[in-house]
């Protein structure tokens, strides 16, 4: 899962073709994993339908705007370094290594995570509503997520049956399609040398980017909302809405990985537009704070027009300048750097049954919703670091795979 920056650890390729050291991308990657354990520590006290376990208390409507601002660009930016980085491991390791690389890297964890860990969050909404009968994890697991029983006659007739997905390590599966296509792309083309369009892009380009990407999300999002999510060819996860952002981002990546982009980009021109997508999240928490909140889908094409235009200006504005204001600020060295930065990926695929665990244990707490949530996401994110550091990185062969 490029989590890693596969360089990999931050590593690129200078012009002369050796290996050069970019810690304020791994800067950039310790803040994106925050806002990934941010993101779904929240989403149970946003949204009351499953696989969300059910909270006690109205939800926190206004706390989407959370959610919408994330999803605006986080993953996005992940896949943009996803993509930065593929060409230079391609190019070293050769196709052969480079796709059983990605097979060991990205399809373990995608396997074990589908089974010890994606259920768990289908079976804790079972177990914690009182509306459905108590069914145990490995019946669960067995007849409900894998198939291998009949359906249960309360299974509610709008969720699906069996429940297989991949959850929150859909990203992984991404990443292996997306490396299993490049590779493919690589066998009948030749390497990029990187000498058309060497120049970051303009802010005409960038401009131009962020329009197009709003006008393909407003087509798409004419059949697909946000937040449904199918199988593509049955067995690729993914939700429609955010592809035109997550397929360009990788595509713009692979191309701009060769030109060195990310060590040439000018400030002032990415903190310009840094300041753009800034300036729009906060409009939106603005917005959320002082009428309905910004994330909720609508059926008025208008509104849905600038809301797709508001995430395309977002997405553009924050991954053109958050890694450039990593590299100016100097982030990412340091030892405290370097230990949170070997645990994003572990981190990733880890951090939801302690996620799980937090608002769990939290359900009766006396104490307002609000400061429920805060204490799980700040505990999900200590967790997980203290976890994936102190056991799941000193596991034989971990270190192969994370």
């Amino acid at each position: 899962m490029q989590l890693k920056s596969p360089g990999e650890n931050g590593l690129a390729m200078t012009g002369a073709g050796k290996p050069e050291r970019m810690d304020y991308v791994d800067a950039v990657r310790v803040f994106l994993i925050l806002l990934v354990v941010a993101h779904h520590s929240v989403e149970s006290y946003v949204v009351a339908q499953p696989p969300e376990i059910p909270l006690p208390d109205p939800p926190l409507a206004r706390g989407g705007v959370f959610l919408w601002v994330n999803a605006a660009f986080f993953m996005g930016l992940f896949f943009f370094l996803g993509g930065y980085f593929t060409p230079g491991a391609f190019d070293r390791k050769g196709p052969a290594t480079f796709l059983s690389d990605r097979a060991l890297r990205l399809g373990v964890p995608l396997a074990l995570g589908t089974i010890l860990i994606v259920p768990l969050a289908g079976w804790s909404h079972i177990a914690l509503d009182p509306t459905l009968p108590p069914v145990s994890y490995w019946t669960y697991l067995t007849r409900d997520f894998f198939g291998g029983g009949p359906k249960p006659d309360y299974w509610p007739p709008t969720e699906r049956w069996p429940v297989f997905n991949f959850g929150h390590l859909w990203f992984l599966e991404h990443l292996l399609v997306y490396a299993v296509l490049y590779a493919a792309f690589r066998a009948i083309m030749p390497p990029d040398d990187g000498k058309l369009w060497r120049k970051p892009p303009s802010h005409l380009a960038l401009a131009t980017y962020a329009i197009l990407l709003a006008g393909a999300t407003f087509i798409v999002r004419l059949w697909y909302p946000q937040g449904r999510w199918i199988g593509f060819l049955h067995f690729i996860q993914m939700e429609p809405a955010h592809l035109p952002q997550y397929m360009s981002m990788f595509v713009i990546g692979v191309f701009a990985g060769p030109r060195r982009w990310l060590q040439t980009m000018p400030t002032r021109r990415a903190l310009a537009w840094l300041a753009i997508g800034v300036g729009l999240a906060l409009l939106a928490y603005v917005l959320a704070a002082t009428a309905a909140p910004t994330g909720v889908a609508a059926d008025d094409a208008s509104r849905q027009l600038r809301i797709c235009t508001a995430e395309a200006f977002i997405c553009t504005g924050m991954c053109v300048g958050l890694p450039v204001l990593s590299r100016e600020l100097g982030l990412g060295a340091g030892r405290v750097w370097r230990v949170l930065a070997r645990n994003v990926f572990a981190v990733y695929v880890f951090h939801f049954p302690i996620v799980l665990l937090l608002q769990w244990a939290l359900i009766d707490a006396p104490m307002p919703k609000f400061l429920r949530l805060l204490m799980t996401v700040i505990g999900a994110i200590v967790g997980s670091f203290a976890f994936t550091d102190l056991i799941v990185l000193r596991l034989p062969f971990a270190r192969r795979i994370f």
